[in-house]
C-alpha cells in the first residue's frame, strides 16, 4: 500500500511540475496536464493564432509547450526596447532542433555567445572585402540580372512559374560571393540544389513542438528526416567546393568567403572557432539565406504586379523617364521612389518571417512588471509591425504611396519603423544586400517584359503559406518582351 501511495504522490508532483506557468512570466492561456497548450497553435495557422492570443492576453504572452515557456511579443516600442536599447541581452538564441541538432551550437544564423559575435565579425569584415553591402557590387549583380533576362526571353509569351529560374539567378549572387564563381542555369546539380532549398523553407515552421523540443524528431511523422536529407545534401555539394578551394589555396590571392575562412583558420591555428564544421554551416546558411528571402520577396512583387496592373503602369512609365533601357544602378534609386516604395509595400504585404527568427535572454530580465528567464524560447511578432494600423493605416490594403512623403520622397520614418529583416543585433546579415538585389532585379524586370497572368479572370492568390518564410502559392506568370 505504502508503495502505490508513494507511486500516486510521484506523479502527483510530475503533474504539478509539468503542469501550468511558472509564477512571474506573462500571462497565457490556461494549460493542461504535463502538455501545456501543445496543440493550440497550429503550425500552418500560426500567425492568426498569434493574433488572436494577442487580442486576449495583450502584447506579451506564454503559452507552454509541455513544461516549457514560449513567450510572444508584439508591438513595435515592445520590440525595439528589447531587442535595440537591451541588444546584447537579447542576442543569443534558445535551443532548436537547428542549433541542438543540426548545427551543433555553431554557424552564423543560430549560434550564440563569443562564436556567434567572433564569427559574424569575421563574416562581416570579410564579405564586405568583397564588395557585401557596398554599391560596387552592383555591377556584378547587373551581370547576373542581364543573365536572367537572357533566360527569360525564352519562355516570352508563354506561360511558366518563375520559382527556379528566379531562385538560381538570385542564387549566383551570394554563390560568386562565397564559391568566386556562378552556376548556369542548366547545372543539373545546382538545379536540384535549388530545388531543395525551396523544399526546405516549405517544409519546416518554427512553431512546431519539435522546433522547439528536438528529442521529439523521433516520433513517426516528423519532418526531422526531410531536413536532416536537405542539409545533407547541402553540405555535400558545399563540401565539395571546399575542398577544392583547400586543394588550390593562395593565401596571397583571397577571392571569396571560404578563401578568406581558410587563411584565418590557417594563422588561428587549432582551439579556434574556425572549424571545417563551422566553415561549412555558414556557406549553408549563407546560400540559404542569401537566396530563398530575396527570391521569395521578387516572387511576391510579381504577385502582387498582376493584381495592381495600374502600379505596374506607374512603376514603368517613372523608369522609362528617367532611365530609358539604360542599366539600372543603385543610383537610380533616389530618383525612382515609387519603385522603393511599391517594394516596402510589398515586404510589408509579405510579411516573410512573421515570427522573426526566436531569440533567448542570455540572462533574466525583467519587463514591464514580467519575468523573462534565462534561455528562455521568445519570439518577437515582426507580424503586429507589420499589420499595425497605428503605424500603418488600412494595413490590409496595398497602398505602396504610404511609404511617399508630401514631395513625393520615400518617407525616412515611415521606412525606419518597417523591419522586415528584424532589428536590433540579431538583425539579418544580409539585409543590404538583398535591398540592392529587389531594386535591380525589379527595376530590370519592369523594364524589359510585360508581366501578365496566366488568365486574368483568374488571378493567382495572394494567400501565403507559412514555412521557415511566408511563401506564395506557386504561380505562372506570363512575359511580353517590350
Amino acid at each position: 500500500m505504502w508503495v502505490t501511495v508513494a507511486i500516486v504522490v510521484v506523479l502527483i508532483a510530475l503533474i504539478l511540475r509539468y503542469t501550468g506557468r511558472p509564477k512571474g512570466l506573462p500571462p497565457g492561456p490556461t494549460c493542461y496536464p504535463i502538455i501545456g497548450n501543445v496543440g493550440l497553435v497550429k503550425p500552418s495557422e500560426a500567425v492568426q493564432a498569434h493574433r488572436n492570443l494577442r487580442k486576449k492576453y495583450g502584447d506579451i504572452y506564454t503559452i507552454m509547450t509541455f513544461h516549457k515557456p514560449m513567450i510572444a511579443v508584439h508591438g513595435y516600442d515592445n520590440i525595439r526596447e528589447l531587442l535595440v536599447k537591451h541588444g546584447d541581452i537579447f542576442s543569443d538564441r534558445p535551443l532548436t532542433i537547428i542549433n541542438g541538432v543540426f548545427n551543433k551550437g555553431k554557424g552564423l544564423v543560430w549560434s550564440s555567445g563569443p562564436l556567434w559575435k567572433e564569427q559574424r565579425t569575421f563574416a562581416l569584415t570579410t564579405m564586405r572585402k568583397f564588395g557585401f553591402g557596398k554599391r560596387c557590387l552592383q555591377d556584378q549583380i547587373m551581370e547576373e540580372v542581364d543573365c536572367f533576362m537572357e533566360e527569360l526571353e525564352k519562355y516570352e509569351n508563354k506561360p511558366f512559374d518563375i520559382q527556379n529560374i528566379l531562385n538560381t539567378s538570385v542564387s549566383n549572387v551570394i554563390c560568386s560571393l562565397l564559391f568566386g564563381k556562378r552556376f548556369e542555369y542548366e547545372d543539373t546539380k545546382f538545379k536540384r540544389l535549388v530545388v531543395l532549398l525551396n523544399k526546405l523553407f516549405a517544409t519546416g515552421n518554427a512553431s512546431s513542438p519539435a522546433f522547439i523540443f528536438p528529442v521529439l524528431r523521433h516520433l513517426p511523422m516528423s519532418r526531422y528526416t526531410t531536413v536532416q536529407n536537405i542539409f545533407a545534401d547541402i553540405d555535400g555539394f558545399t563540401s565539395e567546393i571546399i575542398a577544392e578551394h583547400r586543394r588550390n589555396f593562395d593565401g596571397n590571392n583571397i577571392n571569396d568567403f571560404i578563401d578568406g575562412f581558410l587563411l584565418e583558420q590557417n594563422e588561428a591555428g587549432e582551439n579556434s572557432t574556425f572549424t571545417d564544421e563551422q566553415l561549412k554551416i555558414s556557406v549553408r546558411e549563407f546560400f540559404a539565406a542569401g537566396t530563398e528571402t530575396t527570391s521569395t520577396t521578387i516572387r511576391w512583387s510579381l504577385l502582387f504586379l498582376l493584381h495592381h496592373p495600374e502600379w505596374q503602369q506607374k512603376l514603368r512609365d517613372i523608369i522609362d523617364a528617367v532611365i530609358g533601357q539604360s542599366q539600372p544602378k543603385m543610383e537610380h534609386k533616389e530618383q525612382l521612389p515609387l519603385v522603393e516604395a511599391f517594394i516596402l509595400e510589398v515586404q510589408r504585404h509579405a510579411n516573410l518571417v512573421p515570427l522573426g527568427l526566436p531569440h533567448a535572454p542570455k540572462e533574466d530580465f525583467h519587463y514591464k512588471g514580467y519575468h523573462l528567464p534565462k534561455g528562455t524560447f521568445m519570439f518577437f511578432a515582426l507580424d503586429s509591425v507589420m499589420t499595425d494600423p497605428e503605424i500603418f493605416p488600412e494595413p490590409t490594403k496595398f497602398k505602396p504611396e504610404r511609404f511617399l512623403d508630401n514631395d513625393g520622397k520615400c518617407n525616412g520614418e515611415q521606412k525606419e519603423r518597417l523591419i522586415p529583416f528584424s532589428t536590433g543585433r540579431r538583425l539579418c546579415l544580409g539585409d543590404s544586400l538583398a535591398k540592392m538585389e529587389l531594386f535591380l532585379f525589379l527595376t530590370r524586370l519592369l523594364q524589359k517584359f510585360e508581366i501578365k497572368p496566366e488568365k486574368s479572370e483568374c488571378l493567382p492568390s495572394l494567400e501565403g503559406k507559412l514555412g521557415i518564410t511566408n511563401m506564395p502559392a506557386p504561380f505562372d506568370i506570363v512575359l511580353i518582351k517590350r
